[in-house]
């Protein structure tokens, strides 16, 4: 019966429209100097397995991951800092290398702060995404929402804060972004 739901979430997948981070305009990566120009490259992060870009993203002294609370009650923590996150995404991105990665963020009205604002945060992302790993030859999809806090440092937008929320539409089906995150 799950093999069901888990067909209609990636049916789902497919026919959602969401901005990817494609590096940026003539292949010149995206950078941090804007929100979206940040979140753009966490997508580009993401899809390419680069967990030495990924670091620079976070706020290595406040970043919190705050899982999804049904992810909570089938048995991980509330939350993880930045060196379990970093463990997590380090050990995932080996394991399944960026030819098996596919990350996509609905980015589409993402509005940027006032000049003044030192933090911004962005509800309501829509993302999905799907693992493939080769040893065993299945896919994992991911869907859900997320809400990013964002802190300006030097001039760059970090990421202090991630909440990670199951769609309720599919509650438990599929993974959500923590679920896969913490296999790893």
């Amino acid at each position: 019966m799950k093999w069901i739901y888990l067909i209609g979430a990636t049916l789902l997948l497919v026919g959602l429209s969401c901005t990817t981070g494609t590096d940026g305009e003539d292949g010149v990566p995206h950078d941090q100097t804007t929100v979206l120009g940040t979140l753009l490259l966490f997508v580009d992060v993401w899809n390419d397995c680069d967990i030495d870009t990924y670091k620079g993203l976070l706020d290595e002294d406040t970043f919190t991951f705050y899982f999804d609370p049904q992810d909570v009650d089938w048995g991980l923590p509330p939350s993880w800092d930045y060196v379990a996150e970093i463990a997590a995404v380090g050990n995932l991105f080996e394991a399944i290398g960026a030819e098996n990665v596919d990350v996509e963020l609905d980015l589409d009205g993402i509005e940027e702060p006032q000049k003044s604002e030192e933090t911004y945060i962005v509800y309501g992302i829509h993302y999905n995404g799907k693992i493939h790993d080769e040893y065993t030859d299945a896919n994992y999809p991911f869907l859900g929402n997320l809400n990013i806090q964002l802190k300006k440092t030097d001039g760059l937008w970090i990421i202090t804060d991630w909440w990670d929320f199951a769609p309720s539409l599919l509650s438990g089906l599929p993974a959500t972004w923590g679920e896969i995150k913490a296999l790893y």
